[in-house]
């Protein structure tokens, strides 16, 4: 349920994943650091072009792909990493924004929900998913004039110099009204 939550929000908020590669040139380590921070993948390791027997590891917490041993790498030898990722938020930003969406439902008045050990309870239906993924991607774009999930539309002008905290009060108050899934804001 938190990853189909996370997922949403992703969407909403055009945060899409993204193949990168980098391309290092060996030294004497075999420990190379990614680029970009938010790795979903590594996909392939090649050496010279040649990927079909290289083994490694990647650690996602130093964001860093160890070569395996055994492998016959000399100086000067090109080691490319491809990988897929996340260019904009981490899973944790995005865990942070709906930890606030779920807050804001509950000082609105929709429901207080509890998350423990990254499950909320009671369990949530799938519409009550979506409008957490919708506060929370106006809490990280308040900016965006609209949001849609497959039964959730929130369009029209989200007037952008309305403070957030009102944005997601007219949201809540929409979807506390409307069950029908398809809400306009004029």
């Amino acid at each position: 349920m938190w990853s189909d939550i996370r997922t949403s929000v992703r969407y909403l908020v055009g945060d899409i994943v993204q193949t990168g590669k980098d391309i290092f040139t060996y030294g004497s380590s075999d420990v190379f650091t990614l680029t970009e921070s938010n790795v979903v993948a590594v996909v392939d390791v090649m050496v010279n072009d040649v990927g079909s027997s290289i083994t490694y590891s990647y650690n996602e917490d130093s964001n860093k792909v160890t070569l395996g041993s055994g492998l016959s790498v000399v100086a000067g030898d090109t080691i490319e990493v491809d990988y897929t990722y996340y260019s904009n938020y981490s899973d944790t930003e995005i865990d942070g924004y709906i930890r606030s969406a779920i807050v804001h439902l509950s000082t609105h008045n929709y429901y207080d929900f509890v998350e423990k050990s990254g499950e909320i309870y009671p369990a949530l239906e799938k519409r009550e998913e979506n409008i957490i993924a919708a506060v929370a991607a106006v809490l990280m774009k308040p900016e965006n004039k609209s949001y849609r999930l497959p039964d959730i539309s929130i369009a029209g002008p989200l007037q952008s110099d309305l403070p957030i905290d009102q944005k997601v009060a007219r949201i809540i108050a929409i979807f506390k009204k409307d069950n029908s899934g398809l809400f306009f804001n004029a």
